[in-house]
């Protein structure tokens, strides 16, 4: 659903009704704004890697965040259609979550780089760079956590802005799409070191996932309040 605020177009979206309860949509939604935000700090923190190693031909990325926010609405829900009824109503949840609304035209196409339980391995320099960052989260992350099913909007200017992220952590609760340690093995097996890993310095060998042996080269501090 497409909405007006503040000047600005939005998207106004819910979780799909893989689940039935008010609570479970919001509970997925504040998950996805979280790994949101977190994707986007990995990528700043993926360009000052780029800087550091004097790697410059990274391709212009971000996710489409600006201005996100979870809204509940202040009215009771409409009821649901009886059985065999269309269901007319525009929310089906109290709670949702409002992005930016992504950008669109002749001049824009999608690109997708990896799915939920598709590890991305591109063989394109577009590809190979963003399958890099996929591998600097990980590497940041010490491999307790990777993200998943990578897709965006190349716009005219060839800049990417990515959306409808997903990611697997090693307990498996970051949302309904998480497959916790086995999707995080799978990434571990079938990522293919390019030449942007190497020219970034990323891990030529990847540890065991026994995650209390692992690590990390540097100091990272994350909090989402």
């Amino acid at each position: 659903m497409q909405g007006h605020y503040n000047n600005t177009d939005y998207a106004v979206l819910q979780c799909k009704c893989i689940r039935s309860r008010d609570v479970d949509n919001e509970e997925d939604l504040l998950a996805k704004l979280e790994i949101l935000h977190l994707s986007q700090y990995f990528l700043d923190s993926f360009y000052k890697r780029g800087k550091e190693e004097g790697v410059h031909n990274l391709p212009k990325m971000k996710w489409n965040i600006t201005g996100a926010f979870i809204g509940k609405l202040t009215q009771k829900l409409a009821d649901a259609p009886n059985n065999g009824e269309e269901d007319s109503r525009s929310l089906v949840f109290s709670c949702f979550m409002v992005l930016p609304l992504l950008p669109i035209g002749a001049l824009c196409s999608e690109i997708k780089l990896s799915g939920n339980a598709e590890v991305g391995v591109n063989n394109d320099s577009l590809g190979s760079a963003i399958d890099a960052y996929a591998h600097h989260v990980a590497v940041d992350l010490m491999y307790e956590m990777i993200i998943s099913n990578i897709q965006g909007i190349v716009t005219p200017d060839r800049s990417i802005v990515f959306f409808d992220l997903q990611s697997h952590i090693t307990n498996g609760d970051s949302g309904y799409w998480d497959h916790g340690k086995p999707a995080i093995t799978e990434f571990l097996e079938l990522h293919k070191r390019n030449k942007f890993c190497k020219a970034l310095g990323l891990d030529a060998e990847v540890p065991p996932l026994s995650l209390s042996n692992t690590i990390r080269k540097g100091p990272l501090h994350i909090s989402f309040d």
